[in-house]
């Protein structure tokens, strides 16, 4: 046998008793490359577009290259994508320009019942806001992605980007807004923040929910240990005003598992643990599809 059969035979030989991908790692090697694209260009770990570099998605200049990111990328994927831009002054005669970025995924029955998956894209300044929060950008990414693929949704569904989350919340107060006065018939709001960081490695997520229904869902769905947060957050707060029954995910804060970076220079993409975020996305995707089906 001369020296290239006998190579063949060995790579042969490798492929047969090389494990096959099971469906949950090729899930995983999805959800961690699409995710990687998603965080790198919002933190500046790579250029958003072209060779600009992003350093924080605070100054209007910023906050617009991102916002055109997500635009396109939603459009990239498929997906309807829309603008809510706004022009507030506050009290303090302080103006505040801004954009949501959204796309509506509708159902496949005529439903009229709304699901959103949202999470705000902005930061405070000098941060590169990995884990506060482009992570939750990225979930919110990648599931709405997957939603859209689905050849049966008895449910609609938004995904939305806010904008001016550091600023007293004002884009979220002005899509709500929005929501209300088009009558949306919203089922539930989920939002992801503070993900992408898991010292102790058990995958541990925490969540506050408005109902039991929606937290036994997410346990239901969850291979991992979820913490019951007791303290609510300023969005949940705000949504519930609205009435909306709403689910916010985050780290294991409880145990103080959680980035010590938050809101610092220090909040880099080399700091995100992706295979956490990937099983965290994962659950989400699940209890959409969960969501979708009618349940």
């Amino acid at each position: 046998m001369d020296c290239y059969k006998k190579i063949l035979l060995i790579f042969i030989l490798i492929a047969q008793v090389a494990p096959a991908q099971t469906e949950a790692e090729r899930l995983e090697a999805e959800i961690i490359n699409i995710q990687r694209g998603i965080v790198s260009k919002l933190t500046g770990h790579e250029p958003i577009k072209g060779k600009k570099i992003l350093t924080s998605r605070a100054s209007n200049g910023e906050r617009k290259a991102a916002a055109d990111f997500l635009f396109n990328s939603l459009k990239e994927a498929g997906l309807k994508a829309e603008r809510q831009t706004y022009n507030v002054t506050n009290k303090s005669k302080q103006e505040f320009n801004g954009a949501n970025i959204f796309a509506e995924i509708p159902s496949t029955n005529g439903s009229d019942e709304y699901v959103v998956i949202c999470a705000h894209y902005d930061t405070v300044e000098n941060s590169p806001g990995a884990v506060h929060n482009a992570t939750g950008v990225a979930i919110a990414f990648f599931v709405a992605k997957k939603i859209a693929q689905l050849e049966e949704r008895n449910r609609n569904f938004i995904i939305v980007f806010f904008d001016h989350w550091k600023n007293n919340m004002i884009g979220t107060r002005w899509f709500n807004k929005k929501l209300n006065e088009e009558r949306k018939k919203i089922h539930s709001m989920h939002r992801s923040d503070y993900m992408g960081w898991d010292n102790d490695e058990d995958r541990a997520i925490e969540l506050l929910a408005s109902n039991i229904s929606l937290e036994s869902l997410y346990r239901i769905e969850s291979p991992v240990p979820i913490y019951k947060r007791t303290v609510a957050t300023p969005e949940s707060r705000f949504f519930s005003n609205f009435g909306y029954e709403t689910v916010t995910l985050t780290a294991e804060l409880k145990n103080a598992d959680n980035s010590p970076f938050v809101r610092q220079s220090e909040d880099k993409f080399s700091t995100v643990n992706f295979k956490y975020l990937a099983s965290t996305t994962d659950i989400v995707y699940k209890v959409m599809k969960a969501l979708a089906k009618g349940d």
